[in-house]
């Protein structure tokens, strides 16, 4: 049968609100159905029976809207009275107003930056439900919560590797007058753990206004403070410690952490030759030569051998490259102590920078944040997610993470 593309689109519509009306027909009576049975389970006895088990009385219905992923239901709650206790069903929560798929919305799309406004506006054109601004507050209010727990919780156990990277963005300032301000750049401080059974997760997260060592000695001292020292009582130490090279980030860890390794990227030690380069043309071929030092690499011995013999390629070329990429070239070979198994996870920060990617799916078109809380709000809304899913970064090949490694 042939339709024209209008009349197909008014049966496509006529067929989808019937489909959404049936969905709902059947769902309220499912629940209502199984109220209904809770009720009598309750008070002992089937509907008009006569019992010396009664437990109480029924006492009619009373109305409950709750908003669903398939519109707004109008259910009828049982009452009693005469019991010991008031009725309460495992299908609504005292007080519960919207099926948690609803929250769990919400909570997702403020993870894209949009305002509770927006968030209103967007539930009531696609579920039909009228949450206000305010309602999504409350969403985001018990989501708070969650948040300080999350950033005050013990790290008392301890971790053996941790790494320290930071993902750029931007935050609007305060203004007196509704609506957001100018933007202004911000950093999102991230630490990651691999815990000494092994289990890596997230370990903490902060805005800040920059990577400044005055932004990072903060984050890195409330982490020591709250657990995360060299060695914990049980004797567990951290081993070692991964970063990018940041000048403000070691500098806050050489205050913090003074004994403990810390590993330079071996991904930012190579690309860091990029911006000394005085002829472009070069830039393949002197990138493909430094990442090779280190593919197979086993002892310092054989990479202080294998970086003689790069230097005597390029010292005369590049210079400045060259020398760069020498200076304190000893930090990037901290992970060679490290047991076999471990080495390749620890010569890039890869397993932070994967978590960004994820961070950055979600952050891609939310652009400028209305606040810090706001993008703390989202970043932990991503990481919840990502818990929720059995999230584990990817040991990637080690050849491959010096070129493919997204930043």
């Amino acid at each position: 049968m042939l339709y024209d593309d209008d009349l197909r689109r008014q049966c496509q519509v006529k067929l989808w609100d019937h489909f959404e009306q049936r969905i709902r027909s059947q769902f309220k009576r499912l629940l209502e159905a199984f109220m209904e049975y809770e009720r009598d389970q309750m008070l002992g006895c089937e509907p008009f029976e006569r019992t010396p088990r009664r437990r109480g009385y029924r006492n009619g219905f009373q109305p409950r809207t709750v908003d669903t992923k398939w519109g707004t239901v109008l259910l009828r709650k049982p009452r009693i009275r005469g019991a010991l206790a008031p009725f309460d069903t495992l299908v609504l929560e005292r007080y519960q107003r919207r099926q948690r798929d609803v929250d769990e919305a919400v909570l997702q799309w403020l993870g894209c930056a949009m305002s509770t406004r927006e968030v209103s506006d967007t539930l009531a054109r696609i579920f039909g439900g009228a949450l206000s601004a305010g309602g999504v507050s409350l969403v985001v209010a018990r989501l708070d919560a969650q948040i300080r727990a999350f950033h005050h919780r013990s790290l008392e156990r301890g971790y053996r590797y941790v790494y320290f990277d930071a993902k750029h963005g931007y935050v609007s300032h305060k203004r007196k007058r509704r609506g957001r301000g100018k933007k202004k750049k911000a950093a999102l401080l991230l630490a990651w753990g691999v815990r000494h059974d092994e289990i890596e997760e997230l370990i903490d997260f902060r805005v800040a206004d920059s990577e400044s060592e005055q932004d990072w000695t903060k984050f890195i001292t409330e982490l020591e403070g709250r657990g995360l020292r060299k060695e914990n009582r049980w004797g567990q130490r951290l081993e070692m410690i991964v970063t990018d090279g940041a000048p403000g980030l070691l500098a806050a860890l050489w205050m913090v952490y003074p004994t403990t390794p810390k590993q330079r990227c071996v991904f930012h030690k190579v690309q860091d030759i990029t911006d000394h380069l005085e002829d472009r043309a070069n830039r393949k071929a002197i990138l493909a030569s430094a990442g090779a030092i280190y593919q197979g690499l086993q002892t310092p011995q054989q990479a202080n051998l294998r970086l003689a013999r790069w230097m005597a390629r390029w010292k005369e070329t590049e210079p400045e490259a060259a020398r760069n990429f020498a200076y304190r070239f000893d930090d990037t070979l901290i992970y060679l102590n490290a047991p076999p198994k471990w080495r390749n996870r620890l010569k890039t920060t890869n397993p932070i920078e994967r978590l960004i990617q994820e961070l950055n799916k979600k952050f891609r078109k939310a652009g400028v944040f209305p606040s810090a809380q706001s993008w703390e709000r989202a970043a932990y809304i991503v990481w919840r997610k990502l818990q929720q899913q059995g999230y584990a970064p990817t040991a990637r090949d080690p050849r491959s993470a010096l070129f493919t490694h997204t930043t």
